[in-house]
């Protein structure tokens, strides 16, 4: 099973004054936007010291492979993903307290900045149902990867046509400008994650189906119900 975080950084803005030759007439004269999309994929880290109990209680996470009924986790893949922006832009003062700017350039790291892999510390290391569980995180972690690889061309095509769109703007302050230049990209951004997002859920649903639950739980001769925590026995009350 699989716990999402979501990142999702404001975009930092750099200005650059237009040489004085460009500071002519009208608000033209820019450059085109360069991009630059850098794919993102942190390490994963393995830990084994949360139990069963500390895994259910997570916050955000879907029911875990091992059963349809008890929801106890002994496995769990969390994954922290979204995007990093900077824009680089170009401004010009028109004369009349008014400026004109354009984005020069855009940076944006897209991809998990954190993966962490679990099973839970009662399943000693090696055994068999330690492997079941592994093997079935590392397929998380498989969807997760597969996912990125394939979105990254359209990510980069997205916005591209975003860019295209960007016309320079007018404005009475730079902020303002600097404003108008990113709002267009926030919102190109923010739909991707959306999306993105929206896949990956659909995606990982397909690896916990309750037919892998019910597998798990039955591997390695029902192992796994050697580590379930106990249901507790309710003690009559007698009344005198």
């Amino acid at each position: 099973m699989t716990v999402r975080l979501l990142f999702l950084s404001l975009l930092g803005l750099l200005l650059a004054a237009m040489p004085a030759a460009a500071q002519s007439n009208g608000c033209g004269g820019f450059p085109p936007t360069k991009l630059t999309l850098d794919t993102v994929l942190a390490p994963i880290k393995r830990d084994d010291s949360l139990s069963i109990a500390q895994l259910t209680r997570l916050p955000g996470r879907t029911p875990g492979p091992v059963s349809t009924t008890d929801s106890h986790v002994l496995g769990l893949t969390q994954a922290r993903y979204g995007e990093q922006s900077q824009v680089q832009a170009l401004f010009k003062s028109m004369g009349d307290g008014t400026y004109c700017a354009s984005a020069s350039a855009l940076t944006i790291s897209f991809g998990f900045q954190q993966r962490i892999v679990h099973v839970a510390g009662e399943i000693p290391i090696g055994s068999c149902l330690h492997g079941e569980v592994l093997a079935h995180e590392m397929r998380h972690v498989a969807v997760d990867e597969a996912l990125l690889n394939e979105m990254m061309p359209q990510i980069r095509s997205r916005l591209e046509q975003v860019i295209d769109g960007m016309a320079p703007v007018r404005s009475r302050s730079q902020t303002q400008a600097m404003a108008a230049i990113r709002r267009p990209l926030e919102s190109a951004m923010r739909r991707i994650m959306q999306e993105f997002g929206r896949e990956r859920d659909r995606r990982q649903a397909k690896v916990d189906t309750v037919e892998e639950y019910e597998r798990v739980s039955r591997v390695c001769n029902g192992e796994a119900r050697e580590y379930l925590p106990k249901p507790a026995v309710r003690r009559a009350m007698r009344q005198g």
